[in-house]
């Protein structure tokens, strides 16, 4: 039987679609990051967004062809990251100086970057675990030329889903929008794709069903309980410490630029 084109690129739109849905809000997020950012930037944010779905290519392929040695669950666990990303934006919010600005335009930088680039494309990784249990059993059911196709036209509509989220943020009363609450809405854009990753994975009730399996009291949400409260306690603990510090840093460097500025006054 030959190959049906038509189908194929049909199939490959399709599941793209599913599966990407819920990334329109994360380039969105990113396109409203970018407008009040120095350092990131529409291209990173692109780069970013194929090196990230390049990785989920890759794994999807290893998987197939592995027999699937990475089960998708877990990865959901990926998105408390964005979680404390979302914390930490609005913590600094909340402890907001001049100095932010500063360490902004210091950070412009080839590092920075690449670090921008690297944040955007573990994100679309951590987003990930939908598609690639998706990808994966479609791969292993199609042919080798199926497989090209697939993989074109997924990295086609990649650039087209960039495009229509940039699009969307470039409409001058949603920009001017973005701008005016970004520092406030971004951390909750980050704090509730976090949640959708990890709702979404199924990666909770997959582990509790992993550890009620293995052991005969069924402890698997206490124990999935106090591993989540004790992480997120700690982390959140160390960056409000952190925030602290540096206001702290920050209120002790205003005092001595204002002693020397009197010194020098009245020499």
């Amino acid at each position: 039987m030959g190959l049906d084109f038509g189908k194929a690129v049909g199939t490959a739109c399709a599941t793209f679609a599913i599966t990407n849905v819920d990334d329109i809000f994360v380039l969105i997020t990113f396109f409203t990051e970018a407008s009040t950012s120095r350092s990131l930037t529409p291209l990173k944010i692109t780069i970013g967004q194929y090196v990230g779905f390049t990785v989920i290519i890759a794994v999807s392929m290893i998987g197939f062809g592995a027999s699937l040695l990475i089960p998708a669950e877990p990865i959901g666990f990926l998105g408390l990251l964005p979680i404390l990303l979302g914390i930490w934006w609005l913590l600094g919010t909340i402890f907001k100086s001049d100095q932010d600005d500063e360490d902004e335009a210091a950070e412009l930088s080839a590092t920075a970057g690449f670090k921008s680039i690297f944040k955007v494309a573990s994100m679309t990784v951590m987003n990930g675990a939908d598609n690639m249990s998706t990808y994966i059993p479609l791969l292993s059911q199609a042919k080798g030329t199926e497989v090209a196709i697939y993989v074109v036209v997924y990295y086609i509509l990649l650039g087209m889903w960039c495009l229509a989220a940039y699009l969307i943020m470039k409409q001058r009363h949603i920009l001017h929008i973005a701008q005016k609450y970004a520092a406030v809405v971004v951390p909750f854009f980050y704090m509730g794709l976090g949640i959708f990753i990890v709702v979404d994975s199924e990666c909770y009730p997959w582990s509790i069903e992993k550890i009620d399996d293995d052991l005969d009291t069924h402890p698997g949400k206490i124990i999935m309980g106090v591993i989540t409260a004790v992480l997120l306690t700690t982390c959140i603990s160390f960056m409000f410490w952190k925030k602290l510090l540096e206001k702290a840093s920050q209120s002790v460097n205003e005092e001595g630029s204002d002693i020397e500025n009197s010194s020098q006054k009245v020499s």
